[in-house]
């Protein structure tokens, strides 16, 4: 506190104070910027470098396939192969639409979509002699046999049957590889399908069975109906439910639910890629694509997938997308492919 003789001096103060706070205000601030820019050139510098690192390895493995190819390797496509009972052949993709053969009353034809379909002129009981449907690797095939039922061949597969189906009591098939039925009905004559480790049996019903050679497992999966399905081994059997799935494998039999949708991919022509341990799917592209894996030395129980993919894909893209979801790389060289990590 100043005394009253002291005002002027106060006032005095008062002014000088203001201008030390004035000039503080309105004194320029010095900030030293160079650090700064300095250090948001390094980060900037830092992250193209990173940046070109991630493009340029992204761009590598997307190339990794293609500049190892020699050339274009194509899907399958629809084809088979027909054997008469007098053992004539006929190559289904080069022939025009319309009749194929009249063979003991059995008119065979190929539709304008391209499927194989059988009727009969006559006595069906008449008809003599067995026919064989077979497709090999990279074609698939659809016949309509002459009691209406329909059958989808998936690759390297081949049915035998009666040309008239004029067994009083049953309608037989024999199946190699994988094929899925849609079996008109018929109470009177169960339609059977047989093949070297099991026996299928329904009246009229829709089933996909498996039973290629190098599959750890003959499977059977039913869409819809009902199935008998035997072990010829032991005898054993079960009735399936639809989205049931009957496996055989070594004398063990195992009955589990599925996604239908995943196991009938390839009559949809997709690649399921998650459905299946990897070898059996890298055992399905061999098939389609007419190609082989050599993965000697290289484990591959513990790759698993995930997603599906279109089977009118060419070669390199299954194997991009594959490539993307593991840690394997592939090289192809000509009709077989390196499986690298």
């Amino acid at each position: 506190e100043l005394s009253d003789s002291s005002v002027v001096s106060e006032q005095q103060l008062g002014q000088r104070m203001l201008r030390n706070i004035n000039q503080k205000i309105n004194r320029p601030r010095e900030i030293a910027l160079w650090p700064r820019i300095a250090v948001a050139m390094t980060f900037l510098i830092l992250l193209s470098i990173a940046f070109y690192i991630y493009q340029y390895d992204k761009t590598v493995q997307d190339r990794y396939v293609t500049t190892s190819m020699t050339k274009r390797v194509a899907p399958g496509q629809s084809g088979a192969t027909l054997t008469l009972a007098d053992g004539r052949q006929i190559s289904l993709p080069g022939k025009e639409t319309g009749a194929l053969a009249l063979e003991n009353g059995v008119r065979i034809s190929k539709t304008a979509d391209g499927q194989l379909h059988y009727e009969i002129e006559h006595d069906q009981h008449q008809v003599q002699g067995v026919n064989i449907l077979s497709t090999s690797t990279g074609e698939t095939y659809v016949v309509t046999l002459p009691d209406k039922s329909k059958v989808w061949l998936n690759a390297a597969t081949s049915i035998e049957f009666a040309a008239g189906f004029n067994d009083p009591n049953v309608r037989l098939v024999k199946l190699k590889g994988e094929a899925y039925f849609e079996v008109s009905k018929d109470r009177k004559r169960p339609f059977i399908v047989s093949s070297d480790k099991q026996q299928v049996v329904v009246l009229g019903t829709h089933f996909n069975i498996n039973t290629y050679a190098g599959h750890p497992y003959t499977e059977t999966t039913l869409v819809e109906g009902s199935v008998k399905v035997t072990d010829l081994a032991t005898k054993a059997f079960k009735i399936l439910k639809p989205s049931e799935q009957w496996l055989i494998s070594k004398g063990n039999i195992e009955v589990k639910t599925v996604d239908v949708a995943e196991m009938l991919a390839w009559k949809s022509g997709e690649f399921a890629l998650g459905s299946e341990d990897f070898e059996t799917t890298l055992q399905n592209i061999e098939r389609w694509y007419n190609v082989q894996f050599d993965h000697e030395g290289i484990p591959l129980i513990d790759i698993t997938l995930d997603g599906w993919i279109s089977r009118s894909s060419d070669l390199t893209e299954v194997l991009h997308k594959i490539e993307k979801g593991t840690n394997i790389r592939f090289e192809i060289k000509g009709r077989r492919i390196i499986i690298r990590r």
